[in-house]
């Protein structure tokens, strides 16, 4: 059973951004497991702090307290504030970036805001012995509990960096790749053209002597051109191509009339009409510009029905005067709304002999050659599909 990667791969993408969340909620649930049982032990050692803060200042009766506070908890890295039972001044403290010096008024400020943070993550611990309540100890988390909790943060940080910056250098392993491949297969087929067209050439200057003015030699002449001219295309696929200053009506005129005279082998009642609302003039290659307008006329014919099927090329300004459109509208058969997102993927075909190089041909012709835009503006099947190509005016 074949399987087509495109129509798969938005299913991957989920799958794997499932896959990620998981893994982000699990490193966060685990990490936060480990910080909660740490704050446990903390809280454990805190009350057994309190406990013989509370007796060994009971039995020193009117000592300093900070004394006892400091030879009790002297090694430990916990911050930690004494405040006393009836007003809560901060009486002792330690680890909070504040030296031990007399109490002023702006250390109390910042000791007291300390307390009301510490408070909201822990609740503080009465300073308790036979009843009689000597003040409280408000504590916060250690730097090891602190950085635990960022751990996982900053490891997920550098997992999405690593995989970002994975992505972009795939997209440009990639990108090099396509060019390589469009280069090669641009230069092979014209290469390939290039004999046989010589010889037809040859050959059709020895039917012209011996018959003249011969209306079917006449347009043989000018397929054969016609051939030459597309060899010459894939020639420059590749290479730096020449812009100029020029009239895209005249182009798109051509390109009509090369199809319009082509329109009795397709079927009765098919028609092509090309309507403007002025000459536009835009910086183009003629050549690369005409053959991405041709692909998208031949993409609405193909895709017409067998009678009555319009096809309307439709130019006008827009975005307040600066943009050029040139719109390819058709009734044909449309693209539905799971498809759209393909279209211009390099391979990708509804048809059953399509080569899929058509649409991303143009997309790649419009977008890195001319700077301009390639979209799919709406499509109902068998009543209005519209292709737009946005180029900057001049």
């Amino acid at each position: 059973m074949k399987i087509s990667i495109y129509r798969h791969s938005s299913n991957i993408k989920r799958i794997l951004l499932v896959l990620a969340i998981v893994l982000i909620f699990s490193l966060l649930r685990y990490s936060q497991n480990i910080v909660n049982k740490l704050r446990e032990d903390l809280t454990e050692m805190m009350q057994f702090y309190a406990e013989v803060y509370a007796q060994a200042a009971t039995e020193e009766s009117n000592q300093d307290f900070s004394f006892i506070f400091d030879q009790i908890i002297r090694k430990s890295s916990v911050p930690m504030i004494i405040s006393a039972e009836i007003d809560k001044n901060p009486t002792a403290w330690r680890s909070v970036g504040i030296e031990e010096i007399e109490l002023n008024d702006d250390n109390r400020a910042i000791l007291e805001k300390m307390m009301k943070e510490m408070d909201s993550a822990n609740a503080p611990i009465p300073l308790v012995y036979n009843d009689y309540n000597l003040g409280y100890i408000h504590y916060g988390d250690t730097n090891q509990i602190r950085q635990l909790v960022m751990l996982p943060y900053i490891e997920i940080s550098v997992v999405i960096l690593f995989i970002f910056l994975g992505y972009l250098s795939f997209q440009l392993i990639r990108s090099s790749e396509k060019h390589s491949i469009w280069v090669g297969m641009a230069k092979e087929t014209a290469h390939q053209l290039g004999t046989p067209l010589t010889s037809l050439m040859g050959w059709v200057e020895l039917l012209k002597t011996e018959m003249p003015d011969n209306e079917h030699i006449n347009e043989l002449t000018r397929d054969i051109k016609r051939l030459e001219k597309v060899a010459n295309r894939f020639s420059r696929i590749g290479a730096t191509p020449k812009f100029e200053t020029r009239s895209v009506n005249s182009v798109i005129r051509e390109a009509v009339d090369y199809y319009r005279r082509r329109l009795p082998q397709l079927g009765p009642g098919v028609d092509i009409e090309y309507r403007s609302n002025g000459d536009f003039r835009a910086k183009i290659n003629r050549d690369l510009f005409s053959w991405a307008v041709e692909n998208l006329i031949k993409n609405a014919l193909d895709a017409l029905p067998q009678q009555n099927g319009k096809i309307i090329i439709f130019t006008k300004l827009i975005k307040n005067n600066k943009w050029i459109a040139i719109d390819v509208i058709d009734n044909g058969k449309g693209i539905l709304s799971k498809n759209r997102k393909n279209i211009f993927r390099p391979g990708y075909s509804t048809k059953k002999r399509g080569w899929g190089l058509g649409l991303s041909l143009t997309m790649r012709i419009i977008r890195e050659y001319h700077h301009g835009k390639l979209l799919l503006v709406e499509s109902k099947p068998y009543a209005k599909t519209v292709m737009r190509i946005m180029l900057r005016k001049c």
